[in-house]
């Protein structure tokens, strides 16, 4: 009886030993997937096992589209330990998977085993900034720590403005390893720069040599993070990834690992003691991203907010960990998840603003929400926007920009009335004045802080930026007004003090600075500007030059209205199509001539390219040339964005912001004006 007992109870261990040496998690919880465009990456089942740890997906993807599941993918615990996959079922590792009409496809992967005690783990599909991912894999049941702020940085006191801005040079210099340009390989490296002082972004272009070496000098005004596009993808590697403090000489080398994708290597300057953070791929764009296309509800919005807020730090203190992060790094890389994820919060306001105002019968409690301060406070209390590292991030001319210009900013400003330049003044420089006032209290109280920050100063300094020659083209009329011998002397005292020119409106924008670096920078910027002999320019030296000076010699004595378009571009082309009559009447003039100046992947142009120049620009003086030269162009006359414009005189000269043709909609105004100012 003993032995049979005995028996019994070995087999109903042998039978029990299966299922103990399981965990399994039903329907576990994840903080969000990443870089599934259009779709949602999910986990239905986890089992944990002595031989492999097994997770059931769903992807629910756009139907019809493609998608594939890398040979590479694995699993991370939370001591940053690696799980490779070992098989799948439902699809074919490394091949791709034609997503079903029901948006649906459901598949398993196997991987080495975890540690059954694992609480949180991440699938990553591979190494690479676009792979899948799906982090923060929990039992639902149990709650996870997230780290402050504070707890990520250390609680380190950032640097004070007076050590940020130094206006300095820096020189980057490099080589690709076994290059070819006959294989393949880039010929140019391109970058667009801006500086928050400059009033425009920039473009900045450096050859690569034959030799595979490169070499770039430009001037910054603080530390930031740099991207230089490679103007022909390499493996693994689409851009070159810098940080430059003023004064940084930084040497690169871009090589092929082993497992034949490239990557950089740091030898000198800022980028090497933060190299860790630059190579580890670690971007945010793609949560942040999901605010933008939100379509709920201002309240739904706010939750979604939060819920991304909560990614974005788990996904920062894991990076963090996983590539052994310095306190500097720590700094940088929570600034710029702070600079994107901010960005996507306006980003959603933004987007949310303009569906809104082009549905007629629009939900009044929307408009009421997004022109409320308390809306943005909920969302940005927890950006500290007096911390100068947020200008390192890549994102924060993007996300200045839209706070500049928030719609409660926006609604908050009254209308400047301005008669006629020979009429009086409506008391329009106190009307500027109290509207600059106005744009403080609101973006104040969209950042939920009871002084001007610096963000709220930087939005200012960018509207007087705008504003700047306005109000010096309204000197002359001041000057008109204290010459008015129908006036007595002191109402043209008071009649001059109104009128919203340089003198007037430009010293009370300055004082509104609390920064000395922000009163250095805009008083440097006043002195070069009244420098200016002249509102036009030599043309700069450079190649570039040539092309000008022939157009010049086949148009003598006019001048060349030059408009930078590309097929890619929608306003470009809106443009050109809603010209054509102008420009018919425009072509009849023998003091200007239009050139159409277009960047393609090569100067023969393609066939899209001279379809469309046969259809709307016929008998009109048009140019196809490389992108890699039309880039240089770009930085040649320092612009980014197009459609652009520039005019260049009948001597030669390159006019001014303030007197150059912008466009073809104003076009006979904007002539008269530049011949009566005789340039």
């Amino acid at each position: 009886m003993k032995q049979l007992l005995t028996l019994f109870l070995c087999g109903l261990f042998v039978l029990a030993a299966p299922a103990c040496a399981q965990r399994i998690i039903q329907n576990p919880k994840a903080l969000g997937c990443l870089n599934v465009s259009g779709g949602e990456l999910k986990a239905s089942e986890v089992v944990f096992a002595d031989t492999a740890t097994t997770v059931q997906f769903t992807m629910d993807y756009p139907a019809g589209y493609t998608f594939r599941i890398a040979g590479t993918s694995y699993l991370v615990d939370e001591n940053n330990r690696r799980y490779l996959v070992r098989s799948a079922e439902g699809l074919t590792l490394d091949e791709w998977v034609t997503s079903p009409a029901d948006r649906t496809t459901h598949f398993t992967l196997h991987f080495e085993p975890l540690p059954k005690r694992t609480r949180v783990f991440d699938f990553i599909e591979y190494d690479g900034q676009r792979a899948f991912m799906l982090l923060g894999i929990h039992d639902s049941k149990q709650k996870l720590k997230m780290k402050t702020m504070e707890e990520l940085t250390g609680a380190k006191a950032y640097p004070s403005l007076a050590d940020w801005f130094t206006t300095d040079s820096v020189t980057l210099r490099g080589r690709i390893e076994g290059y070819s340009a006959e294989a393949g390989f880039p010929t140019q490296l391109e970058m667009s720069y801006k500086s928050v002082f400059d009033k425009y972004d920039l473009v900045m272009v450096a050859d690569i040599r034959p030799d595979g070496t490169f070499e770039k000098r430009w001037k910054v005004d603080y530390p930031q993070q740099h991207s230089f596009r490679l103007e022909k993808a390499l493996p693994g590697m689409s851009y070159l990834e810098v940080f430059a403090r003023p004064g940084d000489t930084i040497d690169v080398t871009v090589r092929k690992g082993d497992d034949g994708l490239y990557r950089c290597d740091y030898h000198s300057g800022s980028s090497q003691e933060v190299e860790r953070w630059l190579k580890s791929g670690l971007d945010f764009r793609d949560i942040d991203s999901r605010m933008y296309h939100c379509e709920g509800t201002p309240q739904e919005a706010e939750a979604l907010a939060e819920e991304l807020w909560q990614l974005t730090v788990y996904r920062l203190q894991t990076v963090a960990a996983r590539h052994h992060f310095t306190p500097t790094e720590m700094q940088l890389a929570v600034a710029d998840a702070q600079a994107q994820y901010a960005t996507g919060v306006m980003d959603y306001a933004l987007a949310k603003r303009f569906n809104v105002e082009l549905v007629t019968a629009a939900d009044s409690a929307v408009h009421a929400t997004l022109r409320d301060t308390a809306f943005y406070s909920r969302l940005l209390h927890r950006i500290d926007f007096d911390n100068p590292l947020l200008m390192a991030s890549g994102y924060y001319d993007i996300l200045l920009n839209r706070i500049q210009y928030a719609w409660p900013v926006l609604s908050a400003d009254g209308p400047v009335e301005i008669t006629d330049e020979d009429g009086p003044w409506d008391n329009t420089s106190e009307s500027i004045l109290k509207e600059m006032e106005k744009r403080y209290a609101t973006w104040r109280g969209m950042m939920g802080c009871t002084k001007n920050d610096l963000m709220a100063q930087m939005c200012n300094y960018q509207e007087m930026l705008g504003d700047y020659n306005m109000w010096r083209e309204n000197e002359s009329s001041k000057d008109k007004v204290l010459a008015d011998p129908k006036l007595s002397a002191e109402e043209r005292k008071q009649q001059a003090g109104r009128v919203p020119s340089l003198s007037n409106v430009f010293p009370r924008y300055v004082s509104s600075f609390t920064y000395e670096a922000l009163r250095h920078h805009a008083e440097q910027f006043h002195a070069a500007r009244q420098a200016m002999a002249s509102f036009t320019s030599p043309l700069p030296q450079g190649q570039p030059a040539q092309l000008i000076r022939s157009l010049q010699m086949r148009y003598p004595g006019r001048y060349l209205v030059i408009d930078f378009w590309g097929m890619g571009c929608g306003p470009c082309r809106g443009a050109i199509q809603s010209s054509k009559e102008l420009r018919a009447e425009i072509a009849k003039r023998d003091d200007v001539k239009l050139v159409f100046i277009a960047g393609e992947e090569t100067a023969e142009g393609s066939e899209a390219y001279h379809k469309y120049v046969k259809e709307w620009l016929a008998d009109e003086e048009t140019i196809c040339i490389p992108d890699t030269e039309f880039s240089r162009l770009q930085e040649y006359f320092r612009f980014n964005g197009i459609p652009h414009y520039e005019t260049i005189t009948p001597d030669g000269r390159l006019v001014g912001e303030e007197y150059r043709i912008n466009g073809l909609y104003n076009f006979k105004a904007e002539m008269e004006r530049l011949i009566k100012a005789g340039l």
